[in-house]
């Protein structure tokens, strides 16, 4: 696998040590330093395009840099023309806000990258070993993608439709675990009962988000730009409806408990209103919930063949 590595001069010595990566990874660093204004030298742009991926190097440095700005767009516009993952962006330095960088690297805090902001030897290990992984990743998509009848799609899709299901369910135990009036739910085994269905949840969730976002520009590789902008769609309602709505009912309904004994037990209007604020969170989260699985089931269905 061929990959450009591209770099602030200044960075060349963490880009070179970077580049130290397995055998079936061949690095192009390039020794020369440009010079502001220069244009793209036809020998960076030939390597660019004979590079099966692209990695940048983002410091405060480099995005200064209006070569390595030129390179990125250049390489951008490859990885449009293949429709496929080309860019991968590498954070080197800690502190950096993606989101509130200037064009063109801002739109890389909507995409997955490397954090090798650590410099020291052990995190310059931890991170050439995400890079490798994370190559060794995409090699293996892309030949699965060569695979007849779309059986890699299939499988992914597969996958995809199983974590989507695992995270309604989880979602109906809270719903079902904070149905019950307060007064029920401050009893020792309900307790237990609903800190064992939010200790669940939370730990099922913690890497199903993070995974969700990473599938973003897989599923561009695979279905294209259509189905990416659906995923897009359906992971804004997951996170911004779902996922927040279900934390929010959990940790009110907490509070109220951890408020029984002192305040709630002793003030009947306050438990009235705590329990009428407890049904009515888990009342909101029906109708989201229903639209969910109804979010769900079509989207895969337009990934299917």
């Amino acid at each position: 696998m061929r990959v450009f590595i591209s770099h602030a001069w200044e960075d060349k010595p963490l880009a070179l040590s970077l580049a130290e990566l397995p055998d079936f990874i061949d690095a192009w660093v390039d020794v020369r330093e440009l010079l502001g204004g220069e244009k793209l030298d036809p020998t960076i742009i030939a390597a660019i395009e004979d590079s099966h991926v692209f990695i940048v190097l983002i410091s405060r440095i480099s995005l200064a840099k209006a070569w390595v700005a030129q390179e990125v767009n250049w390489a951008m516009a490859r990885e449009a023309q293949k429709d496929r993952v080309f860019v991968l962006p590498v954070v080197i330095e800690a502190g950096i806000d993606l989101a509130a960088s200037a064009p063109p690297f801002q739109q890389f805090a909507q995409r997955l990258f490397i954090d090798a902001s650590d410099r020291s030897d052990s995190g310059t290990d931890k991170a050439r070993a995400a890079i490798a992984q994370t190559l060794f990743h995409w090699a293996s998509d892309w030949l699965d993608r060569m695979e007849p009848k779309g059986d890699s799609n299939r499988r992914f899709v597969d996958t995809l439709e199983r974590d989507l299901v695992e995270f309604q369910t989880r979602l109906y135990a809270v719903k079902a675990a904070l149905a019950w009036p307060l007064a029920t739910l401050v009893k020792d085994d309900a307790v237990a009962h609903l800190v064992q269905v939010k200790d669940a949840y939370n730990v099922f969730t913690e890497a199903f988000i993070p995974r969700l976002v990473g599938l973003d520009a897989e599923i561009r590789w695979r279905f294209g730009g259509a189905a990416q902008k659906g995923f897009a769609r359906l992971m804004t309602f997951i996170r911004n409806e779902v996922y927040h709505g279900a934390a929010f009912a959990l940790n009110d309904v907490i509070e109220s408990i951890n408020a029984f004994d002192t305040v709630l037990n002793r003030d009947a209007s306050a438990l009235a209103t705590a329990d009428a604020r407890r049904e009515t969170r888990v009342t909101a989260l029906e109708p989201v919930m229903a639209e969910l699985v109804e979010r769900t089931a079509d989207y895969v269905d337009t990934l299917r063949p």
